[in-house]
């Protein structure tokens, strides 16, 4: 049975990384958090208008992971971040983003009050036609509403 997985995880963090090149995005790398013996990592990051940005590159359909990561880097991440926000893009061929948008929206309503990290949710074929900026890539991409 084929998978509907579009390659490997690592040859999706290159892909996106190539279009952030593009765009003129300097990518700062893996970032991870911790407590104690607890810990989470973004795929990428990068630093826009003040603004800190941790990206997932999801690659095999793992939304409910994607959940469990959005309510630790809630936790671990130090209040001085500058005003961190969650990226997340999509990288599995038949993945619907509003999916993932519902349940960080849910998670960040119950959980959070509202005052979770904010996020954006993309699919790898929304990024297919490029871009030219941050600001570009963010308003192609899927948000709660409020």
């Amino acid at each position: 049975m084929k998978s509907d997985i579009s390659v490997s995880a690592g040859t999706n963090e290159s892909a996106f990384k190539a279009l952030m090149g593009q765009a003129g995005v300097e990518l700062q790398g893996k970032r991870r958090f911790s407590d104690g013996s607890v810990e989470i990592s973004v795929d990428e990051s990068f630093l826009h208008n003040g603004r800190q940005y941790y990206v997932e590159i999801d690659s095999a359909n793992i939304a409910k992971l994607l959940v469990g990561q959005y309510v630790l880097l809630n936790e671990l991440i130090l209040p001085a971040d500058t005003a961190p926000f969650f990226l997340v893009v999509h990288y599995y061929k038949t993945y619907e983003p509003m999916r993932t948008v519902k349940n960080l929206h849910f998670i960040n309503q119950r959980l959070f009050a509202g005052a979770g990290i904010e996020f954006a949710v993309l699919h790898k074929s929304q990024l297919e036609g490029g871009f030219s900026s941050v600001d570009e890539l963010l308003a192609m991409s899927h948000r709660a509403s409020a």
